[in-house]
Parts: C-alpha cells; sequence; structure tokens
C-alpha cells in the first residue's frame, strides 16, 4: 500500500552506489562509505537463524492480510465502503493509521523470536532525529517543485479545489498518519531485513537488492493492469535502493524514514483524481478517470509507455536521491 504513483504518474528516487563487496566492475565508492552500517547491523547479529526471519515475516504477512479483514468486518457497511475506497479525508488517513498495528506486529514479533526492541531498527535516536529532519526538508522542496509547482499546467483543469482551510487543519493528522506508513514499511525492509540480510552475507546484492526487490514485488498492486504493475514494481525497487543506500551510508533509518515521508507527503497532500485511492486528503483533485479504460488505453502502447515511464521513475529518483545526499553531506 505505498502512494507515490497514480496510474499514468511515476515518480520518485534511486542509487546503485556501493561500497566493498560489489563483484570486480560494478560501481565504486569509497571504501568507507558504507562504514555507518556496520555498527547499525550489529543489534541484529545476537539471533541470525534464517527460520526465524522466514517466522516474522509471516506473522507479519498474517497481519498484513488479516487486520484489515476484522476491520472491514466490524466497521457497519457504509463505513467499511468508505474505509475501503479510501477517497475521503477520514478514509484515506484510516487506512494509513492502520500500518500502525502492522508495526506493532512487526516489533512484537522482533522481540519474541530476537530478543530485540525497536529502536534497534532505527539505531541511535538523535542522529536518525536529525538525518530524517534534514532529509525531509531538502526532499521535500525538490519534490514540491518538480512534482507540483513546474508540471501543475500539464493536468488539465482541476475538477475541485478544496478549502485552504480544511486542508490545513487535517495538516497535522495527516503528517502523522503518513508517518506511520512509511516508518511502518521502512521498519521491516530497510531495518528488519536489511539488517538480518546483512548478517547472513556481507555482499550487497543480499542485504541491499533483495529487500529493494522484495519491496518493489510489495508494489505491485498499486498497478491496474500488469504493464502498470511492472512499473510500480520497478520504481518501488529503485524507491528501495536509495532508502538503502542511505540507510548504509548513515547507520541509522532516520534519512530512509524521510525520504520516503517526503514522497509520500507530496504525493498525497497536493495531487489526486477524484474517486481513486488515497485521494482524500489531497488538495487538489482532477477529473475522474476508469481506471479500466486507462488501463486499456496503455495497453495499446504498453512498450512505448512502459519504457518512458521507468525512465523518469528512474530519474526522478535519482534527483531525490541526490537530494538527500546533498542534504545529509554524505
Amino acid at each position: 500500500m505505498e502512494t507515490g504513483l497514480n496510474s499514468g504518474q511515476v515518480g520518485r528516487k534511486v542509487e546503485v552506489a556501493v561500497a566493498g563487496h560489489w563483484p570486480p566492475g560494478i560501481g565504486s565508492v569509497m571504501p568507507d562509505a558504507y562504514a555507518p552500517h556496520h555498527d547499525y547491523v550489529r543489534p541484529a547479529r545476537h539471533v541470525t537463524h534464517p527460520g526465524k526471519i522466514v517466522m516474522v515475516c509471516a506473522i507479519f504477512l498474517a497481519a498484513y492480510f488479516g487486520i484489515p479483514l476484522i476491520v472491514l468486518t466490524v466497521l457497519p457497511g457504509n463505513m467499511a465502503d468508505a474505509f475501503y475506497a479510501g477517497v475521503t479525508p477520514l478514509a484515506t488517513m484510516a487506512q494509513f493509521a492502520i500500518f500502525g498495528a502492522w508495526a506493532w506486529v512487526l516489533v512484537r514479533a522482533l522481540w519474541r523470536f530476537h530478543g530485540r526492541g525497536f529502536w534497534s531498527l532505527i539505531g541511535p535516536y538523535s542522529a536518525a532525529w536529525d538525518d530524517m529532519r534534514k532529509t525531509v526538508l531538502g526532499v521535500g522542496m525538490i519534490m514540491i517543485l518538480t512534482q507540483v509547482m513546474l508540471p501543475i499546467g500539464s493536468y488539465g483543469e482541476p475538477a475541485e479545489i478544496r478549502s485552504i482551510g480544511l486542508w490545513l487543519g487535517l495538516l497535522p493528522f495527516a503528517i502523522i498518519v503518513i508517518m506511520i506508513q512509511v516508518s511502518t514499511e521502512e521498519l521491516l525492509f530497510r531495518g528488519y531485513l536489511q539488517q538480518q540480510f546483512a548478517c547472513l552475507s556481507s555482499s550487497p546484492w543480499v542485504w541491499m537488492v533483495l529487500p529493494s526487490l522484495l519491496f518493489g514485488l510489495w508494489h505491485f498492486w498499486n498497478g491496474n493492469s500488469l504493464t502498470e504493475g511492472l512499473v510500480y514494481v520497478f520504481w518501488a525497487t529503485l524507491l528501495g535502493l536509495a532508502c538503502a543506500d542511505l540507510t548504509a551510508r548513515t547507520g541509522n533509518l532516520g534519512a530512509a524514514i524521510g525520504l520516503h515521508l517526503a514522497n509520500n507527503f507530496v504525493a498525497v497532500m497536493f495531487i489526486g483524481t477524484q474517486g481513486w485511492p488515497m485521494s482524500g486528503l489531497a488538495l487538489i483533485l482532477y477529473p475522474y478517470q476508469d481506471p479500466n479504460l486507462l488501463s486499456a488505453e496503455i495497453a495499446e502502447v504498453a512498450g512505448l509507455w512502459m519504457g518512458f515511464s521507468m525512465a523518469i521513475a528512474a530519474l526522478s529518483v535519482l534527483i531525490v536521491w541526490l537530494a538527500a545526499r546533498i542534504s545529509l553531506k554524505r
């Protein structure tokens, strides 16, 4: 459940720079660029059995599918429909807030199977907070410029512009629930999986690329067709690589959360499409488009559309990753 792209819109972050363990000839960077990663991984080295990793992931997946079903069962019919659709402010925030339940399950499973807690996934608190703050500001400004201000005229006439007063009133609550959502995904992919995979192998192909690919596959269902789903996978994998790189460079999860937060905040809060999921908090709404008709149009030029979308995704991710690096001075 990621909010970086709409059908026909592709966006955000990348990195393929490496440290000391890539096969010869594949990239290069200063040998100590990822030195902070060693300290970040240290708490995970006490319990490294692959079977425990499988158990934690299985429990998380059970919660991921089970908790929304429970919520939909408990809610009255009209409220359940609204929650599922996610097109109102309250429903959109509820969809983000439910990630908090999944984060709780992950942390409980982490304690049960690895004997460690929440902060072992985050890293040093003060450094994480400082890196998150810098990254949010640097990436957020670039994204507002490139994703909202510059292309605003290309979207056509808006169907609705929400009340600024209402939008500003919702803003603090929106920041909180989006923070919950992105933090949960970072705790799982750049926290738990990156740490545990690094205990199994020193190769970035294992601890950097594999969790990023899993993160990409996690977003396949954001698309409305095979073609759109594959573009989501490509984009989210690049996003994962960017966040994994920042985590390795800083030795904490702050920068990854900050980059992810800036991405999702801009994607959710400024521009949306009427009637589409996660549109409930957007300031500017454009006319509804039938996703099936849009997918049919894309299918007619699938190869061209996919190539163009992937190129835009890669460029967007690269720009925001560089913005994060500059903000962090790393």
